[in-house]
């Protein structure tokens, strides 16, 4: 005995809901469903990807055919035979535009709960409404616990959340964390916060961890490193809602001293993949939704291909998202060392509008380095590309003083060095800084280009 004082465990973070009864806690019929679902996903991580897809089959027998005799839109659309599943047509955002009320279902089980509407896509100018259930959030809710466990997050700690919200947010007050946990403090501030203001709030909430945007974390680490500030406390950063490339997490790591951690999602769908601690390739969460990675053919892409990233949400009976094109485009990974039987990816790349077009009309990912772009301008604070036409972009920059002709020369010199290719460039200097999307996201590169074909 060395009298030192017991570790909480993980059960010490839950809340009796039962009068009297503190240990071990009886919780409340929704807090119960997400546990046993997690308890049951803890056993699913380990099965091989053979065996996960057959339990993906079950579930997508019993989808699809609730979806032909309740969704007008799905009718004529399925077909008997899984074998068949790649006959069936992608479900495009311009489907879910014109065709919504014959994809949402005339009737689903009461079981699956009350259903609510969420709107997403401001960001890729392509709007949609998606229908959901009180069961999809419950699968949302197990993923997120499950990210909480594989991280091995302190329940403890204070977390200080940057993003967009859906409803006004009061930055004085804090929630928490922990779904069905109790945790330490959440706290929200919205993402049109202006980076000096973000950077002054952290300071004031000091927390072990942050949750934001990747190209918000971009401009807050120039921020910091232009102030000589630092996060003391600070533990890890969370990422969603953007491509994570290995120069931020270089970057996090050398600035803040800290890992990043991303997890990968959409409104529509819920969680999509969680960073594995082990290896850092991101596991797609297999029990709540079918992935598929396919060529510019529609074929499945193999270990170490680029394609666009198809989902299928297995349990939402109110709208039925069956092949749903997310407009994402991810790399295949492989199976992880880990042990765990869950597909991989091994990077996310972003939106079809977020690549680059070279002036022979080659499409290709922009991999942009903040450390060289403050080497040749050390007052920037913010920037965004936006590509025009083939062989022009434009670069927006917020830097005060402004930048001088031979600071822009060198910026252009390690741009077409990062892009691989000459481009005619303008230069638009700005003070004030740069607003997100009406989504709430921002892109750091973008085109304007509608042109998509690989051969121009």
């Amino acid at each position: 005995m060395n009298g030192a004082p017991p570790q909480p465990t993980l059960t010490d973070a839950l809340s009796s809901q039962v009068p009297g009864i503190h240990w071990p806690a009886v919780v409340g019929a929704r807090d119960a469903a997400v546990l046993a679902l997690l308890f049951q996903m803890e056993s699913t991580q380990w099965l091989s990807g053979e065996a996960l897809r057959e339990q993906q089959n079950r579930q997508l027998g019993a989808l699809l055919d609730h979806a032909r005799r309740h969704c007008p839109f799905y009718r004529e659309r399925l077909p008997d035979d899984l074998a068949r599943w790649h006959e069936i047509p992608l479900l495009t955002r311009a489907d879910l535009q014109t065709q919504a009320d014959a994809v949402r279902a005339n009737a689903y089980p009461r079981a699956h709960g009350k259903t609510f509407d969420i709107a997403t896509g401001g960001s890729t100018a392509e709007p949609v409404t998606v229908r959901r259930t009180a069961l999809t959030q419950l699968f949302w809710q197990a993923a997120t616990l499950r990210d909480h466990l594989w991280h091995r997050r302190d329940f403890s700690a204070t977390m200080a959340i940057i993003r967009q919200f859906p409803e006004p947010v009061d930055e004085t007050k804090p929630g928490r964390w922990g779904g069905v946990f109790r945790s330490g403090p959440a706290w929200h501030l919205p993402i049109s916060t202006d980076v000096d203001a973000q950077l002054r709030w952290l300071q004031g909430v000091d927390p072990d961890i942050l949750l934001t945007y990747p190209a918000n974390l971009e401009a807050l680490i120039a921020c910091m490193r232009g102030k000589g500030v630092t996060l003391p406390r600070l533990r890890e950063v969370r990422t969603i809602s953007g491509a994570v490339m290995p120069a931020l997490r270089a970057l996090c790591q050398a600035t803040l001293g800290v890992p990043l951690v991303d997890l990968y999602s959409a409104q529509e769908i819920g969680v999509i993949a969680l960073q594995c601690p082990e290896s850092g390739l991101l596991h797609v969460q297999s029990e709540h939704l079918l992935l598929e990675v396919l060529d510019e053919q529609g074929k499945p892409c193999r270990e170490g291909e680029v394609g666009q990233v198809v989902v299928t949400d297995l349990h939402n009976f109110s709208m039925p998202l069956i092949r749903y094109a997310l407009h994402d485009w991810a790399e295949l990974g492989p199976s992880c060392p880990c042990g765990r039987g869950l597909p991989t990816l091994r990077r996310v790349l972003g939106r079809t509008r977020n690549m680059a077009m070279s002036p022979e009309g080659k499409p290709f990912w922009p991999v942009l380095e903040t450390r060289r772009f403050l080497q040749a301008i050390p007052p920037l604070r913010q920037y965004q590309f936006e590509q025009t036409a083939r062989n022009a972009i434009t670069a927006t920059l917020v830097c005060t003083p402004a930048p001088t002709e031979e600071q822009l020369q060198h910026l252009q010199v390690a741009l077409e060095q990062m892009l691989g290719h000459a481009y005619r460039w303008t230069w638009q200097i700005r003070e004030t800084p740069l607003l997100p999307s009406a989504g709430g996201k921002f892109e750091e590169f973008s085109s304007s280009i509608h042109e998509t074909s690989a051969n121009g």
